[in-house]
């Protein structure tokens, strides 16, 4: 999202900081230990420079303690995969990689990820709906283990291709499409461009995501709009040319803890425990800085205001009243423009819904694929 770059910019420039005091005082004191009458200050520095390099290598524990609320009684998320993987190689020359459990033959589940994250952020998804459907896994290229395009392609055109090629490999018969952020635009993108295609979809579910430039319905959404070309896509390039130490600086950020504080203010409302805190933010630690840099690119020139209105299957949208990334008014929109959908706001929640609010999210998803075989429900006694 493009408020991320921002956030992420301030992240790095953090940690850079703690690294160029670390370095100040390190030198500090070897420049005035043995010169008399310095001990003191000499000794001062020594014991900053101690003191920083330990918060720098174990401050996100602190910070994880001083963000989050007590886990009693809530099942904590793990960076896991499911056993079963198959790799799907692209005409571009991405591999996709996709991982498939529960139960095959069973109504199938397609799940779809947001940017700056991997398969893995459905922990609690896959621990609730294996035992009675099959699920379906996808990484985007570059993120978890599926590999970029030679061409460096990450449209969202692109994005909805690899995910009729999943849904055809996997042998997904009238799935559910299940998209986060990034992924319900992939969804959408796909309603686009496959029209011919949706009377073999059974529903989809928007969660957490928007129609339009996401820099529209986001926090800030008009000094972001201003912004978008002077400044944010000129950082999206720097993204990509200084990558490798973007990406140092951005796991020295999850360590240190300044990454955790990002992700807490800008993806959760401060209901989640610190495990699920520490889940998201080394997810996004992850993340290739290039290939966030150029999916932002991509979602600029993104829109599916005019597709909305011609979906015509079973639609749930979720969205959450804390959600900074995409506003809740973009899910009230999306609700609105497509026929028959329905809407889910979570209270208390943030862009992260599905993990910080998982049993309302899975018991909501949960109905509502029951409900295309029953009569409709009232997500809004949930």
């Amino acid at each position: 999202m493009p408020i991320l770059l921002l956030a992420l910019l301030l992240t790095n420039l953090s940690t850079l900081a703690f690294l160029g005091l670390e370095i100040y005082l390190g030198r500090q004191w070897y420049i005035h230990k043995d010169i008399i009458g310095d001990h003191d200050y000499a000794q001062r520095c020594l014991i900053g420079a101690i003191a920083l390099l330990i918060f720098m290598i174990f401050g996100k524990g602190l910070i994880r303690l001083l963000l989050s609320k007590s886990s009693k009684g809530i099942e904590e998320p793990k960076a896991e995969r499911l056993k079963d993987q198959m790799k799907i190689q692209r005409p571009d020359g991405s591999i996709i990689n996709i991982e498939q459990g529960g139960v095959k033959g069973k109504q199938t589940i397609v799940f779809i990820h947001g940017w700056n994250s991997n398969s893995m952020q459905w922990y609690y998804q896959k621990k609730y709906f294996a035992g009675n459907y099959h699920l379906v896994l996808m990484d985007h290229p570059g993120l978890g283990r599926s590999k970029r395009a030679d061409n460096k392609d990450f449209s969202l055109k692109k994005l909805a291709a690899d995910l009729d090629a999943v849904i055809d490999k996997s042998g997904a018969k009238d799935p559910i499409l299940w998209g986060h952020s990034m992924g319900g635009m992939t969804i959408l993108t796909f309603c686009k461009i496959y029209k011919h295609k949706l009377p073999t979809i059974k529903g989809i579910i928007l969660e957490h995501t928007t129609f339009t430039n996401p820099t529209r319905t986001s926090i800030l959404s008009k000094l972001l709009t201003t912004i978008q070309n002077p400044v944010l896509k000129p950082i999206c390039w720097l993204m990509v040319a200084l990558s490798p130490l973007l990406w140092i600086s951005r796991w020295m950020s999850y360590f240190n803890g300044n990454m955790l504080i990002m992700t807490r203010f800008l993806t959760f409302a401060g209901t989640q425990t610190g495990k699920q805190l520490d889940f998201a933010s080394r997810l996004a630690a992850m993340a290739p800085p290039a290939v966030t840099g150029r999916g932002v690119l991509a979602m600029f020139e993104y829109d599916a205001t005019d597709t909305l209105a011609q979906i015509q299957i079973p639609t749930l949208v979720i969205g959450a009243n804390k959600d900074r990334l995409t506003k809740p008014e973009a899910s009230i929109k999306m609700n609105q423009s497509i026929p028959g959908s329905q809407l889910l706001i979570l209270q208390p929640a943030g862009h992260m819904g599905f993990v910080e609010r998982h049993q309302e999210v899975n018991e909501a998803v949960s109905q509502f694929i029951s409900s295309q075989t029953t009569s409709p429900i009232d997500l809004r006694s949930l």
